[in-house]
């Protein structure tokens, strides 16, 4: 049986690097090659090749900083925290161990046990994993923060190999608790323990040991760090964050010796997680049949142009009523809004709005000396949350054409120009992703402590507020148009549907990604930028904070004035778009 899993996972790599080379025969795939392969190598191999960069490879002590190592480990380690406790906060439904419909076909009904399967997916994930690796390491390796570029390596494989089994593990209990009920919460009644308990231990370190921030004269670099240090060792947080350490430790290991010893406890968090998902009881063979099922309906009605296309689990309420008459993009809006489901505007603002409401009650609740600490860390992590938002946001929020181009040929039968299918398309990703941005905005201007003579009033508060305001959603449309003109100009290499590659298996492939789109991005803003900062800096003498919205709008102007010619130019390519050659399998 293994040699078959093998000679399967063989040739499943064999055929999808080659169908990936077919693709280069198109000059568009050729020339994004091109340039990838040469970003790469001006940002990250050229510093390797570098007369420096082999030096630092030969001496790998020559890269260490000692000062930075224990802040480093505190600042992962409160990441992984917080990575492994989101699932549980943000729940998502799914089954955690997918398989493709070939998979499902041949192997369900062979002679294989369940433990073979879990085996069989574990070791595929495996291969992206490695690539996931190899790119973390070009970005994050080329410093001199860590002591040998060989503990870096190993130690990046432990950790995406602990949250790839965490990912599967948390999916398949919280599939089972939905399947099972009150069974299932007596099966993994520890797991919910565990759970319960840091949420719990987490609250009370806020509540109760988080230290009082350095005197605001005499901060410096030299301070925060020592208050960073002294906020992961207090209360809980010294207990809570030891696993998390214990995975970092490798990494930062200063020679052999230490690396080793530091990579037991390590390997040893990675090889619990592996026990927890084979010993997982959810039948994720049903979860898999019924996604595959459910597929092959929808492949089936878009060959036959039947209802069943767009068809939901559930019947969902529209967010307004759809006029018989009025603009054709409106209904490809509303379209997409209904799909959105969950993530709708409206529901977007409510969970805003609560978060808000519930800030400002910890923030009046805590005791006086930590409650500017509080207002610094959750305006600081909203305004962090709303940029990220701005970036990497029209990524994630995927309910425009690259979930559409699977059905493209029924969409170019609607009579629709094509900048009306494109516009009516962006909308919907365009809106959220401003409620969301918004709704964080709101609550960093809400919660943040004077800063010398800014923020020092409710009047420069709502003008910062209107300006953001103004930019946000002109910012998140042209995010949006990037991925979409993505999806329109090298589909073959776009992720097309809802349901993007979970896990950090994935993580390779979104990284290049995401550095694309943010490279797009700035350059995409650089015009409104300029105007906004010379309307900014020409007319604050005489009107202070007021110039802020004053100055969004000009900016704002030129930004929407870009993106129409976006997508007229994105409805020419959509009209001339072949699904026949764009949109072959791949695998």
């Amino acid at each position: 049986m293994t040699a078959a899993f093998v000679f399967y996972l063989y040739c499943s790599l064999k055929n999808r690097i080659r169908t990936r080379v077919q693709r280069l025969r198109q000059p568009r795939y050729l020339i994004s090659l091109v340039a990838g392969l040469l970003y790469l190598y001006l940002v990250f191999f050229r510093q390797f090749l570098s007369r420096d960069g082999m030096r630092v490879l030969r001496n790998p002590s020559a890269r260490a900083e000692p000062d930075l190592l224990p802040l480093m480990e505190t600042g992962i380690a409160l990441l992984l925290f917080g990575i492994v406790l989101l699932p549980w906060i943000f729940p998502r439904r799914n089954p955690g161990i997918s398989f493709t419909e070939a998979e499902i076909q041949f192997l369900f009904p062979a002679p294989i046990t369940r433990r073979a399967l879990l085996h069989f997916r574990l070791v595929k994930s495996q291969l992206a994993i490695l690539f996931g690796v190899l790119i973390s390491f070009l970005i994050f390796g080329r410093g001199r923060s860590f002591s040998h570029p060989f503990y870096f390596l190993v130690d990046l494989w432990m950790v995406y190999s602990f949250l790839a089994f965490y990912r599967m593990g948390t999916a398949l209990v919280q599939t089972s608790l939905a399947e099972h009920g009150a069974t299932g919460i007596r099966r993994h009644l520890w797991v919910l323990v565990l759970v319960a308990g840091a949420v719990f231990s987490v609250f009370v370190w806020l509540r109760w040991f988080v230290p009082s921030l350095p005197p605001r004269k005499g901060l410096t670099p030299e301070s925060i760090v020592a208050w960073i240090s002294e906020l992961a060792r207090s209360g809980p947080a010294f207990y809570i964050l030891l696993p998390f350490r214990a995975l970092v430790r490798p990494a930062l290991a200063p020679e052999p010796v230490s690396f080793l010893l530091s990579l037991i406890p390590a390997l040893l968090l990675v090889l619990l997680c592996y026990a927890w998902v084979l010993r997982s009881d959810v039948s994720f063979e049903e979860a898999s049949l019924e996604r595959a099922e459910r597929m092959a309906r929808r492949i089936e009605a878009a060959g036959k142009g039947g209802p069943l296309l767009f068809a939901a689990a559930r019947v969902r309420r529209p967010p307004f009523d759809l006029a018989p008459g009025g603009p054709a993009f409106l209904a490809i809006f509303w379209k997409n809004l209904i799909g959105a489901g969950r993530f709708g505007f409206g529901r977007v603002l409510s969970v805003v709005l609560i978060a808000a409401t519930g800030v400002l009650f910890s923030l009046v609740s805590v005791s006086a000396p930590n409650r500017e600490m509080l207002a610094v860390v959750v305006g600081s992590a909203a305004v962090g949350i709303a940029s990220f938002l701005v970036v990497f946001g029209p990524v994630v929020q995927r309910d425009d054409l690259r979930v559409d181009l699977q059905y493209v040929d029924l969409i170019k039968t609607y009579p629709l120009p094509g900048w009306a299918v494109v516009l009516g398309e962006i909308l919907t990703p365009a809106l959220i992703l401003t409620g969301q941005q918004c709704g964080l905005v709101l609550v960093a201007l809400s919660v943040l402590p004077p800063v010398d003579e800014y923020l020092s009033s409710l009047y420069q508060r709502a003008m910062y507020a209107l300006g953001a305001f103004i930019l946000i959603p002109c910012l998140s449309l042209i995010g949006v148009l990037i991925q979409n003109a993505a999806a329109l100009l090298v589909p073959g290499w776009v992720a097309l549907g809802k349901a993007q590659p979970q896990g950090i298996e994935a993580m390779g492939q979104r990284m290049i990604t995401m550095i694309a789109s943010l490279v797009v991005l700035l350059f995409a803003v650089i015009p409104g930028a300029a105007v906004f900062g010379f309307a900014f800096l020409t007319g604050y003498w005489l009107l202070g904070p007021a110039m802020v919205p004053l100055a969004a709008l000009p900016a704002a102007g030129g930004l929407l004035l870009e993106a129409a010619v976006i997508v007229a130019w994105l409805g020419r390519l959509f009209e001339k778009f072949d699904a026949s050659l764009e949109l072959r399998e791949t695998d």
